[in-house]
């Protein structure tokens, strides 16, 4: 029994199947640089530290809008404040725009004591009586304590 060839068509059609692929996943590629991108100014306007640079695609939804289908992609990624958290952010691209955005709220800062609690109590010393200019130790050997 003959082998069949082959049509030419399904050849294209295989081809063209596989271009599609590469194109979309190229496209997908770009779009991710772009939310880094877009991640990492939003970190540097809020004073916030983008970790690992971990933006991932969280959500995607299509939407109609005026008459015509759009995707919306939202993106995560994690922040710290400070560098001794992980909170998490996100945002949501609509043709490449910044439509919505999440950020965690700011921590108040811890209260500080006042300096005089922070200060240690100094008392003064009499002065020693090798006068004024004598600035030396006395050694005395420690004692010997059990353990």
């Amino acid at each position: 029994m003959p082998r069949k060839e082959p049509d030419v068509p399904e050849a294209w059609l295989l081809l063209v199947i596989c271009a599609g692929l590469g194109v979309s996943w190229y496209h997908a590629l770009r779009l991710r640089e772009h939310a880094v991108a877009l991640a990492r100014s939003t970190c540097e306007r809020h004073a916030l530290q983008l970790l690992d640079d971990s933006v991932a695609l969280h959500r995607l939804r299509m939407r109609w809008r005026r008459g015509a289908l759009h995707i919306l992609r939202e993106y995560r990624f994690d922040v710290s404040e400070g560098g001794n958290d992980r909170r998490t952010a996100s945002f949501t691209l609509l043709a490449g725009r910044v439509v919505a955005a999440s950020l965690p709220a700011r921590r108040a800062p811890p209260p500080t004591p006042p300096v005089s609690a922070c200060a240690p109590q100094m008392t003064p010393r009499a002065p020693s009586p090798g006068g004024a200019g004598n600035n030396v130790v006395p050694i005395t050997r420690g004692h010997r304590t059990l353990h």
